[in-house]
């Protein structure tokens, strides 16, 4: 099983959020924020974050795209 790691929390919890409140910062500090794994011809894509959520960023469908697109790949 090949796996990678391709985003991750920033190394300290006060670089987390940029404004607001985050309880709990520190738990995901240093922590894999989307990790993909493969094995023979299957493919998974996990986000540790909602990527479908109406209130995120544009730039995370790209990312709930782009993995639906990759599971598609032969």
């Amino acid at each position: 099983m090949q796996r990678s790691v391709l985003a991750w929390y920033p190394d300290d919890a006060k670089d987390i959020l940029v404004s607001g409140y985050a309880q709990g910062a520190e738990k995901v500090a240093r922590k894999a924020a989307a990790v993909t794994f493969t094995k023979g011809k299957g493919k998974i894509v996990l986000f540790g974050f909602r990527v479908q959520h109406r209130a995120q960023t544009e730039g995370t469908f790209q990312l709930l795209f782009n993995a639906i697109y990759w599971g598609a790949l032969q």
